[in-house]
Order: structure tokens, then sequence, then C-alpha cells
């Protein structure tokens, strides 16, 4: 009787009739050995613990906060922005952790034979957030605010060879290229392409079909959102999400072991260890392929020289890079943007490392032996380990003969105001779901985004060429090849990829790690639930 009482009572503490107090007392009541009764209250916390539930406000404390932090789709750059965009809006396609295309605002799609036609069945029955229903002309609006030589979006190259985007009936959306892309649905799933009502331009009150609405949003302070009961997806298990964000890296972590947040970003390493022994938080890292950068921009002295580019490549100490200042948590990078975390990675390419001779040569026949030029870096660029990352390449590049004077830069404003402005600078790049979106959005010549001011005929001709290939060996070699020049000539030093390095308390439950990005690939407001 005694066995069966029990069991009644610790299903109703996981399905939260009763209290822990009451559980443990009534247990106790029933006379149960000391170790009995332990092992049940353990299981009956750990049952409780995953079994989702609905309820309460989820807090984010993000690693940046800014005056630019913004709803605008095309205008978005900083991973809060990214965050806070799939809180509130959808696109045609989600991508899943396996970095595969799944459904979201159209439910299946297929292009023609050469690739130059994808068309795209639309959901029936969704609404935006004010109660309109959504048709194919609100997302021909959204996404032709990224076509065109008069728009600022940011992802444009991904769309200057869209030929026409139109509707067939009331639920097809076709889009027409110019030329084969294989990766075309990807790129409808990027999140600056959320979807907004036609001719919408309020873009701090923003307006879609994501599984939050908007309540309010303060750049720079905070956004809150609550759940959409309208929502045409799986439903978030927490009612509100407040997202805001925590500049100094000991005040986030303060914030998470006191309970003023449920989940942090961007812990630095030298903390992780005390997170480890803080009660009541936890790490929850994952590998990621993500990319620290320092661009030296080809076409502004004195990095026009490319001996110079090529002898500050060769004065960082990569393996020192990922052992002293990302404790291990990360990877050594080789001056390309596809991460050893890619399929597309060449594994080919000879490592570079700190190499004296070669970096004392190249710098002396670029004539700046004993000179100096300024790094500008900040928090920014890649959260907490950005500086002492930029300490490290000046030490080793000392050891060479030159002088790298740091200039930090606030974090308020560094996207706005520094970085793709200064001709050396750091930078913080995320992975993307495709070897074509990594490469296109930052090193074709027409890129929005081209750190290095890199323009290369040959590596455009490559990344066009790869858009017609279907995965395979010439995928593969086409992408190799475009590395290979990367490497050769852009003039970025990429020395590492850091793990995404997040913590968690241990309140909240459902967290999946994602190498797409932090925060469950700033899926985590949909995902979680909090055991509270």
């Amino acid at each position: 009787m005694s066995y069966d009482q029990s069991n009644y009572l610790q299903q109703q503490f996981v399905d939260r009739k009763i209290s822990r107090r009451e559980f443990v007392g009534r247990v106790g009541a029933l006379g149960l050995a000391a170790a009995t009764a332990t092992s049940l209250i353990s299981l009956g916390t750990q049952a409780r613990a995953q079994t989702p539930r609905s309820g309460g406000r989820l807090k984010l404390g993000w690693y940046t906060s800014s005056a630019s932090d913004t709803l605008r789709p095309g205008r978005m750059s900083s991973t809060t922005d990214f965050l806070r965009a799939w809180q509130v809006g959808s696109n045609l396609i989600r991508y899943s952790r396996k970095m595969t295309a799944e459904p979201d605002l159209a439910t299946e799609w297929e292009p023609n034979k050469d690739l130059t036609q994808w068309r795209f069945k639309i959901r029936k029955g969704v609404e935006f957030h004010n109660g309109k229903k959504l048709t194919l002309d609100d997302i021909i609006y959204s996404l032709n605010l990224h076509r065109g030589e008069k728009s600022d979006s940011a992802v444009r190259t991904f769309f200057n060879d869209f030929k026409d985007i139109r509707k067939d009936g009331d639920d097809v959306l076709v889009i027409e290229l110019q030329s084969p892309n294989a990766d075309l649905p990807m790129t409808v799933g990027d999140v600056h392409t959320i979807i907004a009502p036609q001719g919408f331009e309020d873009w701090n009150n923003f307006v879609g079909t994501g599984p939050f609405k908007l309540k309010h949003f303060q750049p720079g302070i905070e956004m809150l959102v609550e759940r959409n009961p309208n929502y045409f997806g799986k439903a978030p298990h927490v009612d509100e999400v407040s997202s805001i964000g925590i500049q100094d890296n000991a005040a986030r972590m303060n914030a998470l072991v006191a309970g003023d947040v449920h989940y942090i970003v961007r812990v630095d390493p030298k903390l992780v260890d005390a997170i480890g022994q803080a009660p009541g938080v936890a790490m929850a890292a994952s590998a990621s392929g993500r990319r620290i950068t320092f661009p030296m921009q080809v076409d502004a002295a004195p990095f026009d020289n490319p001996d110079l580019r090529m002898a500050i490549l060769y004065s960082a100490k990569r393996q020192s890079m990922v052992k002293d200042v990302l404790k291990g948590m990360g990877m050594v990078g080789n001056d390309t943007p596809i991460a050893p975390t890619d399929v597309y990675h060449d594994p080919n390419l000879p490592q570079r490392d700190f190499d004296l001779d070669k970096a004392k040569f190249h710098l002396k026949k670029a004539g700046m032996d004993g000179k100096s030029v300024t790094l500008h870096m900040s928090d920014a660029a890649g959260g907490p380990v950005a500086p002492d990352l930029a300490q490290h390449l000046k030490e080793s590049s000392a050891e060479v003969g030159l002088n790298i004077e740091l200039q930090r830069e606030p974090s308020d404003g560094y996207y706005t105001n520094v970085w793709l402005k200064r001709p050396f600078c750091m930078g913080h790049l995320i992975p993307r779901p495709t070897a074509d979106l990594t490469i296109s959005l930052i090193y074709h010549s027409k890129a929005a985004w081209n750190e290095t001011h890199f323009k290369d005929p040959e590596l455009d001709a490559l990344i066009e060429r790869a858009r017609s290939v279907l995965d395979g060996p010439e995928r593969r070699e086409i992408y190799n090849k475009a590395q290979r020049i990367i490497y050769d000539r852009s003039g970025c030093l990429i020395p590492v990829h850091p793990h995404w390095l997040d913590a968690r308390s241990d309140k909240l439950m459902g967290w999946e790690g994602d190498p797409s990005g932090e925060g469950c690939g700033y899926r985590i407001s949909e995902l979680v639930w909090l055991d509270e």
C-alpha cells in the first residue's frame, strides 16, 4: 500500500498539484526508509524538471545593448537583434539544428530542373499580431526590402540575383533567379528576411507572425514580448520574455547568480570555473563555427601592402590563443571563414601559426619594421575574450618588430561607428547555415559586410558557380578554390573559432546547444520553460 501511495504522491508532485514541502512530508509519513524516500524525492524532482511547464517570464541577459538595437530587418547586425527578431517574426523556412531547411511560413518548396526558379507553397490561416491575415503580397513586400540599388539591407548581396518575385494563385510564391541557386531556401531563412505586413515601416513597433507579440521595445534598454495566442507553430512555454543587454562580463554573471536573469551569453572563459562552483547555475556551452576576425582593409594604407598583411598573419600565436585566452574552449582558425565544423572546410590548407622568420621577412619587405599600426577593438567583437585576443596579438607582433597600438572602443555603436570603417579592427561573425551564405556575406565584391574591402573577380565567379552545383565533389572543389583565394589574398586574420559559452539558471529547462548560434541558435525563447 505504501508503494502505491508513494507513486501517487510522486506523480502529484511531478504534475505540480502538491509542493515539494508537502511531497517530502507526506512521503515521510508513509514510514518509508530514509534512502527510499530520498530516492523518490530525487526521481520526482528530475521528472518534474523534465516536464514542460507553461507560464512565467523568461529573463535573458545578452552581451550587448546599444541605441542602434533594431528590428528593422535589413539593418540588424548583432545577435541581440537576431534573438529579438525571431521572437516576433517568421521566415519562409527555418533552420534545423542540423542546418537543413524546415517549414515555417512555407510548408513545401521545389525548384525547376536548372535551379533558376523556386516555388514555395505558403501556409494558410496565418495571422499577424494585429489580426491581419498573411498574404503573398506581404511576403513579396518583405523580400523586396533587400533588393535593388536603393536597398541598404545588409543581405542585399543575397538578392542581387533575384529576377522576379511573384505570386501564382493565393498560396504559391514564385522566385525567379538570373542564375541557378541550389541554396535558395536557406537564403530566405536568414533572420533578416522576417516577414512584415505590406507597406510596414514602424520597425521599433514590429508586427510579425512569430511566437511572441511585442509589448515594448526600448533600444539600448530592453525588449519585452508576450506569448502570441494565435501562433501557427508550436506554442512557446513561457508567457513573456524580457531581453536586456548587460555589457560588463562580471555584472552579467552576477545577474545570473543573483537570479535577476535566467540565461546569459558570452561567458568570459576565466569565469567558467566560478560558474561551475556557484549554487543554482550551470554552464550551457556548445561548439560553434563562429569566428573572431582581424580584418585589414586592402584599399587603405598601410594595409594595402600585401606583405604587411602577411606579416600580421604569421604573427598570431593561434594555439596559444585557444589555450590561454579561450581556456581550451574553441578551435584554431586558419584565415578562412569556413570553420572545421562545416562540411566544406578545406583541411588541406597549410595551418598558419606563429612563424618568426616569415613574419620578419614580410614586415621588412613592407618597410614596416619597427613601425606602428592601430587596432580598434571592443567587447562587441566577440565578447569578453576580444580584448585579451587583441593583447595577445600585440605581444606576439612585438616579437616580430611591429608595434600594434590598441584602441579600445565602446560596445555601444561599435558596429555602426567602427567596424567596416576603420582600416584595422576586430569583428565577430556568426555561423551561417551554408558555405554560400558564409562567403557571400563577407567576401563577394558586392557584399554589404565586406570587412576587408577585398574584391576579386575570380572569387566572385567561384561563389556564383557553386550555387548552380548540388552537393558533391564538384561543389567541394569549388569551395576549396574559394577558400584558397581568401587564405592567400583577402587580408583577414581569423585565428580562432570560440565555442558558445552560455550559462543558465537551474530553473531553466529545455535548453539545447546549437552550433548556429548562442541561446539555442537564437531560438531559446520558444524552446525553454521555467521550473519555479
